[in-house]
């Protein structure tokens, strides 16, 4: 049975006891982040013998957390009118568990995966870059390219207000040909470097070098504040990877695998 969440205090309070009881889980968000969670999403809960599922409402489809006991496999997941995803965030040489069988059996399937990269800034040699910051009048043209061309359910898109908030604070830089947007890269900042969240280029500046020049621009607006650059990469985007590698990143260890329960197919 499938119960709304309204009281976000009671439930940080009872993460904290099962976390600190060693069960698994993938839910690592703080007291903050958990009491926003419930206040401004529909949560549920789905509570079964040694673990419970909880169920976050997203514009689009629900996120999955999960806590199980030492030993206890997932239950098979219920029907819901939206897509369900459960990202993991784990160590590559390290065995799953519970493994992608046990979340087979339970009613997902593999969607993607992606591998968390590092650069340490002292390994860069001295950069002088001409950068360019976006700006408001380029906020549609860059929130219509996000929507287009990156994946719905793991990308952790901004909104469109968000993206304003976040071309004011001078953390999305564009290349520009005149004043041709040929592409962005939006970055941030995290507990353990500068994170890059999303880079894309346009159609018709491919092979010209954008993102690796765009890569290059961000080193240069975080040189100063940052001492590890970060960023997470699908391992199915072998483009990416090179250019990547040939700019100095090395893997970390962490796997990100994201997996799906799709709505119930149509015809």
């Amino acid at each position: 049975m499938i119960k709304e969440l309204s009281d976000g205090q009671a439930l940080w309070q009872e993460i904290v006891k099962r976390i600190s009881g060693g069960q698994r889980t993938n839910l690592f968000l703080s007291e903050e982040e958990v009491l926003a969670l419930v206040e401004k999403r529909r949560v549920s809960r789905m509570d079964f013998s040694g673990g419970v599922y909880f169920f976050a409402q997203e514009e689009d489809y629900i996120r999955l957390y999960y806590f199980l006991e030492k030993k206890i496999l997932p239950e098979v997941l219920p029907v819901l009118p939206e897509p369900i995803i459960l990202e993991e965030v784990a160590l590559a040489s390290k065995e799953r568990m519970p493994s992608e069988e046990d979340w087979k059996r339970a009613g997902l399937q593999p969607y993607l995966q992606r591998k968390r990269l590092y650069l340490m800034a002292k390994t860069i040699l001295p950069l002088k870059r001409a950068i360019k910051f976006a700006t408001v009048d380029q906020l549609t043209e860059i929130f219509s390219t996000m929507q287009d061309n990156f994946e719905p359910y793991t990308s952790a898109l901004p909104t469109e207000e968000e993206l304003r908030k976040e071309i004011l604070a001078k953390r999305v830089l564009v290349s520009l040909r005149g004043k041709e947007l040929l592409g962005f890269l939006h970055f941030g900042e995290n507990k353990q470097g500068s994170m890059l969240w999303h880079i894309a280029v346009m159609p018709q500046a491919r092979g010209m070098g954008v993102a690796e020049g765009l890569t290059k621009d961000w080193f240069f607006a975080q040189k100063e504040g940052t001492k590890k650059f970060l960023l997470w990469v699908r391992t199915d985007n072998p483009p990416a990877l090179r250019l990547y590698e040939k700019l100095g990143f090395l893997p970390d260890g962490r796997i990100a695998p994201v997996m799906i329960k799709t709505t119930k197919q149509r015809g």
